[in-house]
């Protein structure tokens, strides 16, 4: 016959096990899932805003971008080449150019060139290398990371993309001897576009064209009349 004491004991032990067990489902149920590959970069180009940097590199040197895009009109940052850093930036429909400066100079004297600009969105590197993931071909997955390879007019590209959360966090193209590498950071939490404080603005000038004097021509073939 079992004791009282031995009894109590066993229904605690029970009870401790099912607050367990329940617990570690409240946990699972309450933690944020990992999205998926495809998940990611729908909420990726989905997103308000985001800061992007690119690094790319070939046998022609290399070239650095850190822009924030904030949807749906606007994009500013700058660009590295070398020892020249140039600040671009798209603001409703505007797009704005500095001069040249070095790299880590002082932006309250920066003079840029205004023009009509095309959609922010055509110079978002996300926008433009992330969708290429939409379609991924031969897909390998470990832990959050991907690999696959995506092919477009005729060219093979190798792609590695890393998943953070509920976004892509880092996506890298390796084809025809040269390599990108772009991170994406401040999902939605970016700072508001805006040209640096204290810079200039002017117009760019407009150049014209004229067009070459037309060539007469003999239609082939005419019928003699």
């Amino acid at each position: 016959m079992t004791g009282p004491r031995k009894l109590i004991g066993w229904l605690l032990l029970f009870l401790v096990g099912v607050l367990a067990a329940g617990g570690a489902v409240l946990g699972i149920s309450q933690a944020p899932k990992q999205a998926t590959l495809q998940m990611a970069v729908k909420n990726t180009l989905a997103a308000a805003n985001y800061t992007s940097d690119v690094l790319e590199s070939s046998s022609q040197g290399t070239q650095t971008q850190h822009l924030v895009y904030q949807s749906p009109g606007r994009l500013e940052g700058y660009v590295d080449s070398g020892t020249v850093r140039v600040y671009v930036a798209v603001i409703d429909g505007v797009e704005y150019q500095s001069n040249q400066v070095a790299p880590g100079s002082s932006t309250a004297h920066l003079t840029f060139q205004k023009q009509a600009s095309q959609p922010a969105k055509s110079y978002d590197p996300v926008n433009e290398y992330v969708a290429l993931a939409k379609n991924p071909k031969n897909v390998h997955q470990k832990g959050n990371t991907y690999t696959f390879t995506v092919t477009q007019q005729g060219q093979t590209a190798s792609f590695t993309v890393t998943v953070i959360g509920q976004y892509l966090s880092s996506l890298t193209i390796a084809a025809s001897g040269a390599q990108l590498s772009l991170t994406v950071s401040s999902v939605n939490t970016s700072p508001a576009v805006t040209l640096p404080a204290g810079a200039k603005v002017t117009t760019a000038p407009t150049t014209t064209t004229t067009a070459p004097a037309a060539t007469p021509t003999t239609a082939p073939g005419a019928p003699p009349t």
